[in-house]
């Protein structure tokens, strides 16, 4: 009787999971091109939040870093009646707390005890747990072949400094050698690494790696500079290899030109590493002044989120400073967006973009819109440059609402000509990407699919 052989195993690592739709499309991406090239294997993830993957993806998943055991609970109002021997919030009980807890921190030095006990109560556990975590890691990372970073700003501790997702990726490839797998990190992004011990677990990390390619020259010179061995290829970022879902049927948003507004929350404290009230509300002004502006001038606007929990809340405290006309009928109402297919769809109402995220420029791009970028970072600009479009980007900390208007205006009237030089540019980048995949399947022995081997 003959045995069956076994699956094979493909890892995927990245940030999914933190309703980041452009990490999102990047985990879509190396899925599709996964199955692509093997049918039948078996696809891993490890990411932020296995949960929300799995549930998004449709494969298996586990935690990139160590879950706690204990969360802080959701409260929700209870809809049992009372227990009966619990104690009630009366104003005299919360009174009585609130006094005990003014005399607790009246006493001297007790604040800072407290804060530091609870610091290092924390750090025990996480160190006594940590490695239960990595042994369970490297029994999941036995029998992969492939672990595949997949994209994005993979390479920066802006969030969490050197011991949060620098270190993890030095974990992870540890781990991922131990148990046998080559590891490809595909068009990674990288900055801002300002942590000296961030620049050294990402020195080991891409010194261990089989392939690596960054998706901006920015990124590439960044790591030429640290002294990492080897090359360091530029190719398109993954999401230009994506297969968009279909847009579902969109309202009837009238005669006027629809322009869609992707803002992201430049310096907001819900949000933002180093936050800054003053330049944020300077930034939502600016936005809410030129969407009135566009108001005006026979528009309609249509703002649309891609980090589905920080953008909304951005987009919210611009229509609130738009001086009344937040609930213009040209504002359109949005419809809820929480995975790729959502996005798709209210970009595709459409007719210009004007986008701050990379993922939203990327997006729109690869949906043949006319796009305004609004750079945060150089790499946006770059982005644009690529499909053809390096001459409608602004600065974020820079632009002026006339800038805005001056430069929508010279890309509405060049709408036509810039449609077809983005459609231009599309293939040679999705082209590039098939060849990085199949350079890297190649690593475990894996043929480029027939189409490709024909051309």
């Amino acid at each position: 009787m003959q045995v069956a052989a076994p699956r094979r195993r493909i890892g995927i690592i990245g940030h999914g999971g933190t309703k980041n739709l452009g990490d999102e499309a990047l985990f879509a991406t190396v899925i599709q091109n996964v199955r692509r090239r093997l049918p039948e294997a078996e696809v891993i993830g490890f990411t932020i939040n296995p949960a929300d993957s799995r549930e998004r993806h449709g494969i298996e998943c586990f935690p990139i870093r160590r879950l706690e055991e204990t969360r802080a609970a959701v409260t929700q109002p209870s809809l049992a009646s009372p227990e009966p021997n619990a104690s009630p919030n009366t104003p005299e009980v919360i009174g009585t707390l609130a006094a005990f807890r003014r005399t607790v921190k009246a006493i001297p030095g007790i604040r800072p005890l407290f804060l530091g006990s609870r610091w290092l109560a924390r750090t025990i556990v996480s160190v006594l747990a940590e490695p239960k975590f990595l042994i369970e890691s490297y029994r999941r990372l036995k029998g992969v072949e492939l672990l595949l970073a997949a994209g994005g700003q993979q390479l920066n501790d802006g969030y969490g400094g050197p011991w949060g997702y620098p270190f993890t990726l030095y974990k992870w490839t540890l781990l991922a050698k131990c148990a046998g797998a080559k590891i490809a990190f595909l068009s990674v992004g990288a900055g801002p690494i300002d942590s000296p011990l961030s620049k050294f677990f990402f020195k080991r990390v891409l010194n261990r790696v089989d392939y690596r390619s960054y998706r901006d020259n920015i990124s590439s010179e960044l790591m030429k500079s640290m002294g990492i061995k080897g090359g360091h290829p530029v190719l398109p970022d993954l999401v230009y290899s994506l297969r968009l879902p279909e847009p579902r049927p969109a309202p009837s948003d009238g005669a006027r030109a629809v322009v869609g507004a992707n803002p992201v929350p430049f310096f907001a404290s819900h949000y933002w590493p180093a936050p800054d009230p003053v330049r944020y509300q300077e930034y939502v002004h600016k936005l809410a002044g030129f969407a009135e502006w566009l108001d005006r001038s026979g528009h309609s606007v249509l703002f649309f989120p891609t980090q589905v929990r920080a953008d909304v809340i951005t987009i919210k405290d611009i229509r609130a400073a738009m001086n009344g006309s937040g609930h213009s009928p040209n504002l359109l109402t949005a419809r809820p967006i929480q995975n790729l297919e959502d996005l798709v769809s209210e970009i595709s109402r459409a007719d210009l973009v004007v986008a701050n995220r990379y993922h939203g420029i990327l997006i729109s791009l690869m949906m043949n819109k006319p796009v305004l970028g609004i750079a945060y970072h150089e790499k946006s600009r770059e982005l644009m440059e690529t499909a053809g479009q390096g001459d409608y980007v602004l600065k974020v900390d820079s632009f002026t609402v006339d800038d805005l208007i001056k430069r929508f205006q010279a890309m509405e009237a060049n709408a036509p000509e810039i449609k077809k030089r983005i459609a231009e540019r599309l293939t040679p980048l999705r082209n590039a990407l098939e060849a990085q995949y199949d350079t890297v399947f190649g690593l475990i022995g894996v043929r480029p699919p027939a189409s490709r081997e024909a051309t």
